[in-house]
């Protein structure tokens, strides 16, 4: 039963937490006792008083005093139900109207004093009667020669109460005594377990570690004690064993480590050339050609095949061969048959032949799915494919072939996915270039020929009605437009041909547009900036910005019928914000756009690419407001 160190420990938690219950208990119990035994012993002691306050009284009631008799009364009473209530227990006045309840009193001497006071208390009661019915001088000499002795009762009894109360603490005392040797002797107890069961063996453990260390694994080791510390002996014993064996293992494969090393560098120095080469190319069936070619080549087979998962997931196709065309029967094979189930599934390359692998890669001719291998082709959690390398000869391929090939397959998906990226990316960017030159064409070249052409129409009316001047005076601004639109046209060559943007103050290229617009639609402009300097963008957010901006300026001049416009720059919440407002007849930005008119969805796409937001608050007739905000951290992306 106290084989365990843990049971052993139980039992002397249990024993010493009982012995301080225990302990509690008696103690609250003699603290209980003694303020009942100081209640007995107070009442006690105030029989003396009472004793001496009638005495007194019955003097005041000769005097003739009438309040005297109530109060010696009430005396009397309380006197009577004390002694009552100490010989035979119950319920004892106390002071200030409150009462105290007594047990009867079971010392045999006690009861003979309190007997001897109940007897001098009848003659005493007695005499205090004759003297209330008849006063005179003899009865108050007698009283009092009766209130001496009886005093003398009530002080006998109450020493006989504190001799019991002090003999009760005494016993209190001695009990917590030996409460205190018993937990020494539980202290000690447990600390001679805690040594032999506990510091002992580990120490002997802690020798055996030390010998372990110190790489001495013949001596087994054998530690005495508890059954948890022949446990953890035992368990330090095997693997002191496994230790040994593993240091003859290691001894062994020392022997052989230096031409393992070389043939295993020599591997991966393939596979990284292999790897270099395929990853540097970008075209896909390049990739897919230069995979299957150092596949078939790392591994000394005779043809090497790729196959890709088309769309449907239902079949694999034939993307590309290396090797004799006849080495292959198909090009295409179902993906859901039991070998590509078992290739799709696995996480590497698996060894195959005619009889084995679920009857081997069906699109491989007979001669070629001899021996053979197919590791499939995973990006994460999704397989696109597979690629087998096969050969003529029975047991081409080993362990190694297979782990060498699951390697091959990985780099391969890496490529393969750098490549599919490249040519996404490039498709990106060609679509981002072409949005971006339709952009500048529009905001541009398409602005200002729209210009030209009323210009030209107001040419023509002013000469219809003979008004050469103001023909002339048109004529000249559209000499400037079309000089102004010929460097625009050169300044969208430049940055097709350089694509780093010219730094330039923002704010002052917002302000110059408005005075610019505002100039050529005869406007009334207003322009407000909150920013102490211009905003901390990047030359091509500030580039966007500016022909946003642009963009508005001349909508609200051209197809607003503006009187008044303005531009306000300004910053909130840490971002930097363009407001551009006009008094113009405003649109209901509930309805799509008019066919042709893409100002709007051009404005919004150059905001999203710069991470910012436009808002637009318009309603026929009063107007519109547009304001551009983006953060003062956005980057281009």
């Amino acid at each position: 039963m106290f084989q365990r160190l843990q049971t052993r420990l139980i039992f002397l938690f249990i024993a010493f937490a009982s012995l301080v219950a225990i302990s509690v208990g008696v103690t609250y119990w003699g603290l209980q006792t003694q303020r009942q035994d100081a209640l007995i012993v107070n009442l006690a002691g105030r029989q003396r008083m009472l004793v001496q306050q009638m005495t007194r009284l019955t003097l005041q009631l000769q005097n003739g005093e009438p309040s005297t008799l109530t109060a010696l009364q009430e005396s009397e009473q309380n006197f009577s139900q004390t002694l009552s209530a100490l010989r035979n227990g119950g319920t004892a006045p106390y002071f200030a109207g409150r009462s105290a309840t007594l047990p009867p009193t079971q010392d045999a001497e006690l009861l003979a004093a309190l007997e001897a006071e109940q007897t001098s208390w009848n003659v005493f009661r007695s005499t205090l009667d004759a003297i209330t019915a008849s006063p005179s001088p003899a009865l108050q000499t007698s009283l009092e020669g009766q209130s001496d002795d009886l005093v003398q009762k009530a002080d006998v009894v109450v020493r006989l109460y504190e001799a019991n109360s002090t003999a009760k603490v005494n016993r209190l005392r001695v009990i917590q005594v030996v409460f205190l040797v018993l937990a020494m002797m539980l202290l000690a107890v447990g600390a001679w377990i805690t040594r032999r069961s506990l510091l002992k063996p580990l120490q002997d453990l802690g020798v055996a570690a030390k010998r372990l260390g110190e790489n001495q694994l013949d001596a087994p080791i054998q530690v005495g004690g508890p059954e948890e510390m022949r446990a953890l002996s035992q368990a330090f014993d095997e693997m002191r064993s496994r230790l040994h064996t593993a240091r003859g293992e290691l001894v062994q494969w020392n022997a052989t480590l230096e031409q393992r090393v070389a043939q295993r560098t020599q591997e991966l120095e393939t596979l990284n050339e292999v790897s270099r080469e395929i990853s540097s190319r970008l075209d896909i069936q390049q990739v897919l050609n230069s995979v299957t070619e150092k596949a078939r080549t790392l591994l000394g087979g005779e043809a090497a095949a790729l196959c890709l998962v088309d769309e449907s997931q239902h079949w694999l196709k034939l993307q590309t061969l290396s090797g004799p065309k006849h080495a292959v029967v198909g090009n295409t094979m179902r993906a859901d048959n039991e070998f590509s189930d078992a290739v799709l599934a696995g996480d590497g390359a698996m060894i195959c032949g005619v009889s084995a692998c679920r009857g081997g890669c069906r699109m491989l001719s007979d001669e070629y799915r001899t021996s053979h291998l197919a590791a499939p082709l995973r990006i994460g959690d999704r397989v696109i494919g597979a690629l087998c390398v096969g050969s003529p000869a029975k047991n081409q391929f080993a362990t190694e072939s297979a782990d060498m090939l699951t390697k091959l397959a990985n780099v391969a998906v890496i490529a393969l996915e750098n490549a599919r990226l490249f040519a996404q990316a490039e498709r990106v960017a060609t679509l981002e270039e072409r949005r971006r030159v339709a952009a500048e064409m529009h905001d541009g070249l398409g602005q200002t020929l729209s210009y030209l052409g009323l210009m030209t129409d107001q040419v023509v009316e002013f000469l219809s009605d003979g008004q050469e001047g103001d023909a002339l005076n048109h004529l000249h601004k559209t000499r400037e437009t079309i000089g102004k639109a010929t460097s625009d046209v050169r300044r969208a060559i430049n940055k097709l041909m350089d694509d780093t943007p010219v730094s330039k103050d923002l704010c002052t290229r917002l302000h110059d547009t408005l005075d610019e617009v505002a100039s050529q639609h005869d406007l009334e402009s207003v322009w407000r900036s909150d920013v102490d300097s211009a905003p901390d963008c990047s030359l091509q957010t500030a580039e966007q910005v500016f022909t946003i901006t642009r963009e508005a300026l001349t909508n609200a001049a051209r197809h607003a019928h503006a009187k008044k416009i303005s531009v306000q720059v300004g910053q909130q919440d840490g971002n930097y914000f363009v407001m551009i407002e006009d008094d113009g007849q405003g649109f209901d930005t509930s309805q799509p756009a008019p066919g042709g008119h893409f100002g709007l969805q051009i404005m919004q796409a150059r905001a999203k690419h710069i991470g910012g937001e436009i808002g637009i608050q318009s309603m026929p007739g009063s107007g519109t407001c547009i304001t551009l905000t983006w953060s003062d951290k956005a980057e281009d992306k």
